[in-house]
């Protein structure tokens, strides 16, 4: 069974097979003129002569047409493939008319009674029907044209004369021609497959080699992220050690200033607040890469959000003396707040700190179907060099000492993936020295109904009043295990703390009546998860409690692990408060 052409590549290989047939035009042209000759030669004295020069001259005219025309063909540099099937059929005529030309050989110079015309005639159209098989079978239809008009006539005036003799050969023509026409099938199906198979073999290499770039260019991006990471790491933890020594001193002097304290105080804060920051940024862009973050669509008035960038943004601009103008709208979306929220706030971020002078317009507009934000600023603008860049970790304009006023250079990353989770797409245009504009396109809400319940959607259900607990602590590091002990001890809670599961069961069951929490590491020694604890905790006091994963797993395999438990996960650096309202909420 022929191989069928897949759709991509038919119009390809159609294309180099009809060039195949041209390139092997020139030796079945020649070898018509020298056969044509050399049967002249032959027949001079046997056969009419003026038929005989008739239909060499014919043959010659013919062949010197195809010869001219083959020519102009193969002076082409290239051939469009909406050119493949006039020039394949172009062929298919002039071949169809030399086959006729052949064949009439055998009704012109048919000749019963004498045996060297006959054995001639046989030999030639034998030689030509059987000689053309491989340079005209890569288009079957020409070798169909050439080679049925050919032997034919031969074989149907043997019949027609009804001797014996003559019957046997019109037979044996037919049985030529048969055998003829499968081989010539054959090769051609040969030829195309072997075309096809070349064309995939190209196609497979390309991706192969597109493949290897995208790998070559993930692990150089993998290592520049790792490199900018590890500075912007190192840099506050620099700080810190350097301010714990200072701490030491302090504390080795004859007196200790309290302005002093607290000046050290607020620089450990401050270090700490920029290594907590990097390492939050980290692990959302670690959340999108998983896939973990849920998409929670609602509808909602899209100017509450921009209420709440004002708020967030207007002291930011103020300070530097810009004007932030954010236009009122009545449009409704019906998408995730909260990650529309995030991808506005880290461009009016971005547009806030590159803007020296003027200002920032935050707007939106329809468009077709859909909803533009856009966010317009004065700033220092982007060169078009670097527009594909922006989106790359760690990749700032204009910051190449890597000053982390100027941030961390992972905002539009993590605009880019979070559009790609709400299917918005997101557009650029910059210009050096004047300023930027990105824009966000959504879908529109097409019939807008403000339900009563989209303004109390925007806030969660008030904290319960804090009431104290008794709360069973598992992590593996003492250090932190005891800061956790003193912090859930400083905010009245009742602490049970162990360092691995046998000693969680144990505590589990010795306090089985009152233990009300759980507050567990995700990672713990010997490939124990926090989710292990939690169950086998469960099992030993009969019941199920509200529990807390705390994890510092930036990993995709870790954080679906975590996220997948059914259980609250909280992400380290651990903010405090966040813990707190987490607890207090959980009903006692």
């Amino acid at each position: 069974m022929a191989k069928k052409i897949p759709q991509e590549y038919s119009a390809n290989v159609r294309l180099e097979l009809v060039n195949t047939l041209y390139r092997q035009s020139p030796p079945i042209l020649f070898g018509n003129i020298a056969v044509v000759s050399l049967t002249t030669f032959l027949l001079w004295r046997e056969v009419s002569q003026r038929a005989l020069l008739g239909w060499a001259a014919a043959i010659y005219v013919l062949t010197a047409i195809r010869i001219v025309m083959v020519w102009r063909d193969r002076r082409a540099t290239e051939h469009p493939t909406g050119t493949a099937s006039r020039r394949a059929w172009t062929y298919v005529l002039f071949s169809g008319m030399s086959g006729c030309l052949w064949g009439s050989m055998g009704i012109l110079f048919f000749a019963p009674h004498d045996t060297i015309v006959t054995a001639l005639i046989c030999i030639v159209l034998a030689g030509m029907s059987g000689g053309s098989v491989a340079s005209l079978s890569s288009w079957w239809p020409t070798y169909l044209a050439y080679v049925l008009p050919t032997v034919l006539p031969f074989a149907i005036r043997s019949f027609v004369y009804g001797n014996a003799l003559f019957s046997v050969l019109g037979l044996l023509s037919l049985f030529l021609l048969g055998v003829n026409l499968a081989f010539s099938r054959t090769l051609q199906r040969t030829v195309r497959d072997a075309v096809l198979l070349r064309f995939e073999n190209v196609t497979l290499i390309r991706q192969l080699t597109e493949e290897k770039e995208r790998a070559e260019l993930a692990n150089q991006s993998k290592s520049q992220f790792l490199a900018a990471a590890s500075h912007d790491l190192r840099q506050p933890t620099h700080a810190l050690g350097l301010y714990i020594a200072t701490l030491r001193a302090i504390a080795q002097a004859p007196t200790i200033e309290r302005p002093a304290l607290n000046d050290i105080a607020e620089r450990l804060r401050t270090a700490l607040r920029g290594m907590s920051q990097l390492l939050n940024v980290l692990l959302d862009i670690s959340r999108l890469d998983a896939g973990v973050i849920d998409v929670e669509p609602r509808c909602f008035p899209l100017q509450q959000e921009f209420d709440a960038l004002e708020n967030q943004f207007s002291q930011a601009a103020l300070s530097k003396g810009l004007t932030l103008k954010i236009r009122s709208t009545s449009i409704w979306l019906e998408t995730d707040a909260v990650l529309l929220h995030n991808m506005l706030s880290n461009l009016l971020s971005n547009a806030v700190r590159y803007t020296d002078r003027g200002g920032i317009l935050v707007a939106c507009r329809r468009r077709k179907g859909e909803v533009e934000i856009q966010v317009f600023d004065t700033g220092i603008g982007i060169e078009s060099s670097q527009l594909s860049s922006i989106f790359r970790e760690f990749y700032q304009v204009g910051n190449a000492a890597r000053d982390r006023e100027q941030g961390l250079g992972l905002g539009l990353a993590i605009v880019q993936r979070t559009a790609a989770l709400l299917g918005a797409r997101i557009a650029v245009q910059s210009a050096p020295g004047r300023g930027s504009l990105f824009s966000v396109r959504l879908p529109a809400l097409q019939h807008i109904e403000a339900p009563r319940a989209a303004m109390s959607e925007r806030h969660g259900e008030p904290v319960s009043g804090r009431a104290q607990k008794a709360v069973l602590v598992i992590d593996d590091d003492r250090d932190v295990l005891a800061s956790m002990q003193t912090l859930l001890r400083a905010w009245g809670h009742t602490v049970v703390a162990a360092q691995s599961l046998e000693q969680a069961i144990v505590a589990a069951k010795s306090h089985r009546l009152v233990l009300e929490m759980i507050v567990t590491d995700f990672r713990l020694a010997r490939h124990v998860t926090g989710v292990d604890v939690i169950h086998a905790v469960f099992r030993s006091i009969g019941r199920t409690i509200p529990a807390i994963i705390i994890t510092g797993d930036t990993s995709a395999d870790g954080i679906n692990a975590a996220s997948s438990s059914g259980f609250r996960v909280l992400h380290k650096p651990l903010d405090p408060q966040e813990l707190r309202a987490l607890i207090d909420a959980q009903p006692a």
